[in-house]
């Protein structure tokens, strides 16, 4: 497994020096050439383009510095920390594996040399795969019952993006009825204050409006996707940051929709078992997706390790849809076999944005299925405080020995 994952980052690397990427490596680039120049609250002041935490903010200007200024060294650097932090989470999950028998090995290895991570992260060029990394060390330490650490973790994805901040109540509510939501808390309003403190302290308006406001962009995603296709003139634009007064009244709705929902998914289960922490986290996702009002290609890797533990076959279903879209995505963008750069997107989104209801109707499937609603609505009874499943695997462990490890997995 460790040569698997060895292998995929070598690819990534390889990816990575020799291309430029997407559009969103432009866009950093220039951001950060501005921050260099200007600084951070300039840069959002001046900008309301720039939707980035203020972390990623001076992350970008690192790199720039770090390069030179040279596009080709920028476009490395910038894609590293994702290529890392995807070898980051194979070495989680193989701690996982070793602490609880999941995931499956198949499917780790299909995680390992994942084609939707050698896209998202060797080419793509954003900051989405380090959160998600933070995510999952957030869900593990669940597992470890470490409720300081996960606040932690979560804290610092929040740092890196804001979306997570749709999950705070998962975690807040599995700590709560385990007696430490106070450490957990604590420790991600630390960590995010330590991180947004100096725009939400000298352009608190600005920063809200511009970060926390950000809805991505609509029109080829989902459910804004087949609106945009009815054929009503109100919503047939693909738009971004201003949207029509039809637009901007669904894009509300769907929002409304996916806080109530992940609420309810975070309550309904805040008393399973750490490792069904995964579980619940699947569900929030798929909430999420199934209704966003915007989308970005490389949001497809946020939900990778939460399915994998959660469901092994349906992972492996994600996988191979979101392969095929993200496949054709990335090949029309940037002209076909090589690629080197991917700037061309919105005017030919009617050639990609059909192969994106693959994925989505994958997780519109997996959502409605009896037994996953069954999974919100019939909540789970406690065991064992919580750590039935974890604890009771550790004791038929003990009794059977090493020799019986296998079988009890």
């Amino acid at each position: 497994m460790l040569l698997l994952a060895l292998g995929a980052l070598t690819a990534k690397l390889y990816c990575a020096a020799k291309t430029i990427g997407t559009s969103d490596v432009a866009l950093f680039y220039r951001f950060a050439q501005i921050i260099h120049a200007h600084g951070l609250i300039a840069m959002y002041r001046d900008t309301s383009f720039f939707n980035h935490t203020p972390l990623v903010g001076w992350f970008s200007e690192a790199v720039y510095a770090l390069s030179g200024g040279d596009r080709w060294k920028f476009a490395f650097y910038l894609r590293l920390p994702a290529i890392l932090s995807d070898a980051g989470a194979v070495l989680t999950l193989l701690w996982l594996r070793e602490k609880t028998g999941r995931p499956a090995w198949w499917a780790l290895a299909l995680f390992a040399a994942s084609p939707v991570a050698f896209m998202v992260s060797g080419y793509h060029g954003n900051v989405d795969s380090v959160m998600a990394f933070c995510l999952l060390l957030a869900a593990a330490a669940c597992v470890a019952d470490q409720s300081l650490w996960c606040g932690l973790a979560f804290g610092l994805s929040c740092n890196v993006k804001i979306v997570p901040l749709l999950l705070a109540p998962v975690f807040f509510f599995y700590w709560w009825k385990r007696s430490g939501a106070f450490r957990f808390t604590g420790a991600t309003a630390l960590c995010v204050m330590a991180g947004w403190g100096v725009p939400l302290v000298t352009i608190p308006g600005v920063f809200l409006k511009d970060v926390l406001g950000y809805g991505s962009v609509w029109g080829v995603w989902g459910i804004t996707y087949l609106l945009r296709m009815s054929g009503a003139a109100a919503l047939s634009e693909i738009t971004l940051l201003e949207p029509t007064p039809g637009q901007a009244a669904i894009i509300l709705g769907l929002k409304l929709i996916v806080i109530a929902a992940i609420i309810t998914v975070a309550w309904r289960r805040r008393g399973v078992a750490p490792l069904k922490m995964f579980e619940t986290l699947a569900l929030a996702w798929a909430v999420f997706f199934v209704f966003a009002p915007g989308f970005g290609s490389q949001y497809l890797v946020w939900l990778a390790p939460f399915f994998l533990v959660a469901s092994e076959s349906w992972y492996a279903v994600l996988t191979i849809t979101s392969s095929v879209a993200l496949f054709i995505f990335y090949n029309s963008i940037s002209g076909g076999m090589p690629w080197q750069t991917g700037f061309a997107v919105h005017a030919i989104a009617n050639v990609w944005a059909p192969w994106l209801l693959l994925p989505w109707l994958a997780l519109v499937a997996f959502l409605f299925l009896p037994k996953h609603l069954a999974l919100i609505w019939n909540r789970e009874p406690d065991t064992r405080n919580g750590l039935g499943e974890i604890e009771a695997l550790e004791e038929v462990r003990e009794v059977a020995g090493s020799d019986g490890a296998d079988q009890t997995q």
